[in-house]
């Protein structure tokens, strides 16, 4: 299953331009990212209902170039929108095949009603996770959500006979393949590719992708907003620091090396813009993350004053073989050495600030004092156990 994470945060697969920052305040025109939502009124102008505008009707293009007409179902289609969409989905949607946690953790702040989460009826790897959100916990060992395989063999069966308004899925690495299947059985698609964002809080910017398919645009917006502020309030804490360097990575020898984020990728900008903290691939260019040899890694991180291992204490049975010389590296040494939560993968994206403020804890606890962290953990590789982290 962990391999899974490796190629979604790896690979950048070539998709359309984002060509609108009218909604999305931190997408970056220039990366490879795409989330465009254009809403309008009854007569086809253009309207903006994260400004207070009422709407009638949406036209969103997901990350693969698909134009959706997003419309009630008792709405007619008006004769304006002649050649601006693929295909029409009536919303809110409420029979969905989802292919990613990443996916339920931006459905999930919309959520106040049950019925975003009633809209998942099959989900991939159901029985591969161990769950932390409760209702996808709950709806798998009822039946309501059906466990439609991985994301490398789904049983493309069972998501025929759930008869999907949509599946969603990431492009790239196995998103790929699925979505050349969805295409073979004529099976609609949403591409989301949250993943490929430069910072934080644009990964997080997608809830309001997820918000109109489900007519939740007023609490994307409070969403969003207190996130926000708490995002740029650890900016404002953290600025004028000393420097810290920091190291990001985790080894792989099944896989021929180490993983470690490029320097456009939402991480290292976390690390740098949101932490001001010093990356010690930084001149790594590119969105996603770069594999490259252990000793290379190693020759870096040992002078680091953190590392971040991307990983739970479930994956880290093997880190002393994995990592050799660790206990030679600074951050080791100082017990400064950290892991990430079980829960990370699910609740971290939808609690983004509480992982930079975490991430900027464990970078400058001064800033920061009598704090403890939830998602990044103090691990100690000699019990192969991990512990919150307490800003003195």
């Amino acid at each position: 299953m962990y391999i899974s994470f490796i190629c979604k945060w790896g690979l950048q697969p070539q998709i359309r331009r984002c060509k609108c920052r009218q909604l999305n305040r931190y997408c970056r025109c220039g990366i490879s990212v795409q989330k465009k939502i254009t809403y309008y009124d009854e007569n086809g102008n253009e309207v903006n209902p994260y400004n207070g505008d009422a709407y009638s009707y949406k036209i969103v293009e997901d990350a693969t170039g698909q134009k959706f007409l997003l419309k009630n179902a008792s709405q007619s289609i008006p004769t304006w929108t002649d050649g601006k969409y693929d295909k029409i989905l009536n919303v809110p949607l409420t029979n969905v095949v989802v292919m990613s946690s990443t996916h339920i953790a931006l459905m999930q702040p919309l959520n106040s009603d049950g019925s975003v989460i009633d809209s998942v009826k099959g989900i991939m790897w159901g029985g591969g996770y161990t769950w932390y959100f409760d209702d996808i916990k709950q709806g798998l060992d009822n039946g309501s959500i059906v466990d439609v395989g991985s994301s490398y063999s789904p049983n493309y069966d069972i998501i025929i006979n759930i008869s999907p308004q949509a599946v969603l899925v990431y492009p790239g690495c196995s998103g790929d393949a699925i979505i050349a299947k969805c295409n073979d059985l004529n099976i609609t698609y949403i591409a989301n590719a949250e993943y490929l964002e430069d910072s934080y809080l644009a990964r997080c910017e997608w809830v309001k992708m997820f918000a109109a398919y489900y007519n939740k645009e007023d609490m994307a917006s409070k969403y969003f907003t207190k996130v926000e502020k708490k995002a740029l309030n650890v900016r404002r804490l953290t600025r004028g620091k000393e420097p810290v360097l920091v190291a990001w990575g985790k080894n792989y020898p099944s896989y021929g090396g180490t993983y470690v984020p490029k320097a456009q990728s939402c991480i290292a900008k976390g690390i740098m813009d949101d932490c001001h903290g010093n990356y010690i691939f930084s001149d790594y260019p590119g969105t996603g993350s770069a594999k490259i040899d252990y000793e290379t890694f190693a020759e870096r991180a040992k002078g680091a004053d953190i590392w971040v291992v991307p990983s739970d204490t479930n994956w880290l049975s093997n880190f002393k073989n994995d990592h050799p010389g660790y206990d030679l590296f600074k951050s080791v040494q100082n017990g400064k050495l950290f892991c990430i939560s079980e829960d990370y993968w699910q609740f971290g994206l939808m609690n983004t600030d509480e992982v930079l403020m975490d991430l900027g804890t464990i970078i400058h606890p001064d800033a920061f004092s009598g704090r403890t962290t939830h998602y990044f953990l103090s691990y100690d590789p000699d019990t192969g156990t991990a512990t919150p982290y307490t800003a003195n």
